[in-house]
């Protein structure tokens, strides 16, 4: 076999394949930990590349649109990669934990376009915990500002522009 055959090979051999339901989404497990600022966020992105809507919209406290425009805001997005600089910076408020997390979004769309957009996505998880809830609160979305860039913007200059450290 010579090189280019094997090297097909191989590259058809680890392409990632995958089983769907009857609703269109993937039956692999889906990424869902909210125990971290920057799990949520990864768990937020896996189930919009998954198409899971229902499960990202569920994320958000108080989220800022209908679920009806929060679909429809990815209805031309294929795939989304998210980059984030790992939170240094929480603020405690009234009961509360707020976290500032600088993002850095790479979004594909289906014309085959490529989108850069970035800004800071804070979290908030609340630090009382009330005796008749015996499991302690995970985090959610709690403000998401984020702003398309030019493709030619540096990543880490956009991630260290990303939030002004105040909830």
């Amino acid at each position: 076999m010579n090189f280019w055959k094997s090297t097909l090979l191989i590259v058809l051999v680890l392409l990632p394949t995958y089983a769907v339901s009857a609703q269109g989404l993937p039956t692999d497990n889906a990424y869902d930990n909210r125990d971290s600022p920057v799990d949520l966020l990864a768990s937020y992105y896996n189930a919009i590349n998954r198409q899971d809507y229902a499960r990202a919209y569920g994320y958000w406290q108080n989220a800022p649109k209908s679920y009806a425009d929060f679909v429809s805001g990815f209805a031309d997005t294929v795939s989304a990669q998210v980059i984030v600089q790992p939170p240094t910076h929480s603020e405690g408020a009234a009961g509360s934990i707020y976290v500032q997390i600088p993002t850095v979004l790479v979004a594909n769309h289906q014309d085959g376009t490529e989108h850069l957009y970035s800004g800071c996505f804070v979290t908030r998880k609340s630090n009382l915990q009330p005796p008749d809830i015996p499991a302690p609160d995970v985090w959610h979305l709690y403000s998401a500002d984020l702003t398309e860039q030019p493709l030619t913007r540096s990543i880490p200059t956009l991630l260290a522009e990303a939030c002004d450290h105040t909830p």
